[in-house]
């Protein structure tokens, strides 16, 4: 590899050629170059919750089950040359937990599926498919506007919830929310902006 060695970028940095150039800070500093972006993330510990769903198949619900699931945010793009960050964690990780908050122990139930009824009164939440009814009390169910609870979907959810907080991150290129349901299957949603335009 030519160029910066990882010595001197740090144990944890990786060097991707063209991305990055020495000299334009510090000794042993490396600098992201032209073209070349910084992701932040955040996730794991507090940014997952345990849930319940039923999803869909075949418009029949699949027996219900729970989840502990894991979150994980990544945001791409080109720091402040100021400041030296892209985005202040603690802006991000307040919009993740109040994206979150809604969903943890509570059972998750789609308010737009095809052929799915869903009624709630007196206290209750009713869905049913045809063939399957859940009733359920309204205080542990959190009602998607989603045809379906899926990972995909859940994640698509998440995602439409955290962006608008992301707003004044002028220099913010992609957005991706990764939901696991287990160790082996996850779902992430991707946005990419447009330059100045979260």
């Amino acid at each position: 590899m030519t160029g910066p060695s990882l010595a001197a970028a740090g144990p944890t940095a990786a060097l991707v050629p063209g991305a990055v150039s020495a000299g334009a800070g510090p000794a042993g500093v490396v600098r992201v170059g032209a073209g070349g972006w910084t992701v932040v993330e955040v996730g794991g510990g507090e940014f997952g919750f345990s849930a319940a769903h039923a999803g869909l198949h075949g418009g029949l619900f699949e027996p219900l089950h729970g989840h502990t699931f894991g979150v994980t945010l990544r945001l791409s793009g080109t720091p402040d040359p100021v400041a030296g960050m892209l985005v202040d964690f603690a802006v991000v990780k307040a919009a993740l937990r109040a994206a979150i908050g809604p969903l943890r122990r509570r059972t998750l139930m789609p308010a737009e599926a095809p052929g799915v009824t869903v009624r709630v009164a007196d206290g209750r939440v009713v869905a049913c498919d045809g063939r399957k009814r859940y009733d359920l009390p309204a205080e542990d169910v959190t009602l998607l506007p989603l045809a379906n609870t899926t990972t995909e979907e859940i994640a698509g959810w998440l995602l439409g919830r955290v962006l608008p907080s992301l707003c004044e991150v002028a220099r913010l290129r992609r957005v991706e929310l990764a939901v696991s349901e287990a160790p082996d299957t996850t779902a992430a949603a991707t946005v990419d902006l447009a330059p100045g335009a979260p």
